[in-house]
């Protein structure tokens, strides 16, 4: 009787390999040495020996003691209905590559995998569809206040054309996705249809911008108004306007906020904030009393600003 070779090594798994690390070597060895994936017939066997008997507890424990789990072999042993390799459910080797070479490979649409991922033969695997996407633009106002939209999307399975109405959300953002479940592409072998996900894609507002649900805008102010302080008026993004106060001495990109006149919040209750970015504005044209004005406030200065002078 020949000895039995090595399991372990054929696998590439040490002694004390957990049933779990056995399988996952397995399943490796197996998408490149299967006859489908275009490997050696005869190594994949030796390799799918390897894991029926180190897969299996009562089988292991006898390799291990005896170096071979036939009980055929083993003194005083008893017969265990078939030795390592026999094959699957009943079918020998050669009638599994058979059913392989007939289109019924473990690669192809038939289960070879059984309950743990290969385990048996069965029938044919149900594949679920994969998942569709199509992007709906909105302007800015329609991903403030929320909308409805309609979208026209492939039927799945069927030559023809669905319309969906899609419920765009009050806060709705950039990149935010909705589902339809089962809209996607068909299945196969009886699977479910994937999901359709509809991602909004804002149009940009000529004022206003978003950061989730706070909503950012850029005021300009005078020299006078940033140095001496002023009343501004702003426009919301909600269509109302909103009275600030700039601070007196207040550098240009200087932010103030206004809470609760951003856009309505996706995820809990209220809105974000509008944000007020103060941009200096410069004048480029100065009348005589202005420049008058300007070179008396330059004379009269005297603090440094240039601190490296």
């Amino acid at each position: 009787m020949d000895a039995a070779p090595d399991y372990y090594k054929l696998l590439g798994v040490s002694r004390d390999a957990s049933a779990d690390e056995v399988k996952k070597a397995f399943r490796r060895l197996a998408r490149t040495h299967h006859p489908d994936a275009g490997g050696d017939e005869a190594r994949f066997k030796q390799i799918n020996e390897a894991y029926e008997v180190l897969s299996d507890e009562k089988k292991r424990r006898l390799y291990d003691q005896y170096g071979t789990a036939n009980e055929s072999h083993i003194p005083g042993g008893w017969a265990a209905g078939g030795g390592p390799g026999a094959g699957f459910a009943g079918m020998n080797w050669s009638e599994i590559l058979e059913s392989i070479r007939g289109g019924n490979g473990a690669f192809g649409g038939w289960n070879f995998a059984g309950a743990d991922g290969f385990g048996g033969f069965g029938g044919p695997v149900p594949q679920r569809g994969r998942d569709s996407n199509v992007t709906l633009t909105v302007s800015f106002d329609e991903a403030f206040r929320g909308c409805e939209k309609r979208v026209t999307v492939q039927i799945p399975g069927a030559d023809a054309r669905e319309t969906l109405s899609v419920k765009v959300p009050a806060g709705a953002v950039e990149g935010g996705r909705l589902r339809f479940k089962g809209k996607g592409m068909p299945g196969q072998n009886g699977g479910a249809a994937g999901d359709l996900f509809v991602t909004t894609k804002i149009d940009p507002h000529p004022h206003f911008t978003r950061d989730g649900a706070n909503v950012l805008i850029d005021v300009p102010v005078r020299i006078d108004e940033a140095t001496l302080g002023a009343s501004v008026v702003v426009p919301a993004p909600d269509g109302t306007k909103v009275r600030v106060r700039v601070p007196a001495g207040s550098a240009p990109g200087t932010v103030l906020s206004v809470k609760g006149k951003g856009a309505p919040r996706l995820k809990g209750s209220g809105s974000g904030d509008l944000k007020i970015k103060l941009q200096l504005q410069v004048p480029t044209k100065l009348s005589d009393e202005q420049r008058e004005a300007l070179e008396r406030f330059a004379a009269a200065s005297t603090e440094e600003v240039r601190t490296w002078q």
